[in-house]
């Protein structure tokens, strides 16, 4: 995964800076342009709640909530992905160091380079990450359509304003989301060998059809044995006797 998002980055940060970085340039510039009060907050409340201390913080209460609920596999869904994530996106950035916007910058600059977006990547870890805890946790189809729909728009708007903070580029943020949604993924896979179990609806399913032969097989034993409607039944009698 490394080597697939430093070849990303690369490509994006030389052999297409004139197509797909003059391309990045423009839509920059442009947001930049649309600059407003209302904007200004609502994107600087977005993105300094995936800092890393608040985006450490959420994954901690996360991890503990889940762990007292002996949630253990989904805990570790969740760390394990953004341990990937964190992993991954400092070893990229610093080999790629594709350069900042040239735009005006609403936010101090961090050390990492401008690819790909570590806060758009960490939002889609965290906020993706609980919703799949979500839906293993409930079979409610309005919960998890709630929770899928609150996370992707606040991954939108935590992407969007890493951009109109002029932090990064259009395609860093596309870049992070995608990261992370593939920490993700590995993180299910690996959680899933480990901690092998069926999923909430296989279980339902099963116990269902078990009750059902149950039945079933009761049913037949009083068929057989003459059972509560049958020969052994108080004051049944033989008509042929």
């Amino acid at each position: 995964m490394t080597i697939v998002m430093l070849g990303i980055g690369l490509l994006f940060t030389y052999v297409l800076a004139d197509s797909v970085g003059r391309w990045d340039q423009s839509v920059n510039e442009w947001i930049a342009d649309q600059r407003s009060s209302v904007g200004n907050d609502t994107t600087g409340f977005a993105t300094s709640a995936v800092n890393t201390g608040p985006a450490v913080a959420i994954a901690a209460v996360i991890t503990v909530v889940l762990g007292l609920r002996h949630r253990w596999r989904e805990a570790a869904f969740v760390v394990l992905a953004l341990v990937l994530e964190v992993t991954v996106f400092l070893s990229v950035t610093f080999a790629v160091a594709r350069p900042r916007p040239d735009v005006v910058r609403m936010n101090s600059t961090p050390t990492t380079s401008s690819f790909p977006s570590g806060h758009t990547a960490a939002a889609t870890v965290l906020l993706i990450g609980v919703a799949v805890v979500v839906f293993w946790c409930t079979s409610r189809r309005t919960v998890r359509a709630a929770c899928l729909t609150t996370a992707v728009l606040l991954i939108v708007l935590v992407a969007i304003g890493r951009v109109y903070r002029g932090l990064h580029h259009p395609t860093d943020v596309v870049a992070g989301a995608l990261l992370g949604l593939v920490c993700l993924w590995i993180s299910a896979y690996a959680t899933a060998v480990l901690w092998p179990q069926k999923s909430f609806r296989n279980d339902r399913t099963a116990g269902m059809t078990d009750h059902r032969s149950a039945i079933r097989g009761e049913a037949s034993d009083n068929r057989r044995s003459g059972g509560a409607f049958g020969q052994d039944a108080p004051g049944w009698a033989d008509p042929a006797a």
